[in-house]
């Protein structure tokens, strides 16, 4: 009777040291997601500050070739950042679910 105890009580600790070390897997991919986040904030804001330069050195009406590549330029940069949005918005989900994780 009192290895059964002792069988009983090693599983339940096996158990809870799996559930705390999984825990502190999840919660340290909640903030890589973070950090991840804020990269691809940064790189918003670049593109942001590259497309504000764009608009303010847009070249004249008659200057049709430079006013070609400037508005391929744009449509780049804005590309760009929607595609950055996108992955912000993935992240965000796979934060989400990891919560949802840790919560059960």
């Amino acid at each position: 009777m009192r290895k059964e105890e002792q069988n009983m009580s090693k599983k339940n600790n096996d158990d809870e040291l799996i559930t705390k070390v999984i825990d502190l897997c999840l919660y340290h991919s909640i903030e890589e997601s973070n950090f991840y986040i804020q990269f691809l904030g940064n790189q918003a804001k670049f593109y942001q500050t590259h497309l504000q330069y764009l608009e303010d050195t847009k070249p004249l009406f008659f200057q049709k070739k430079k006013l070609e590549e400037h508005n391929k330029k744009i449509e780049e940069y804005e590309e760009k950042i929607r595609d950055i949005y996108l992955k912000m918005g993935q992240e965000v989900d796979e934060i989400e679910n990891t919560h949802k994780e840790l919560s059960v």
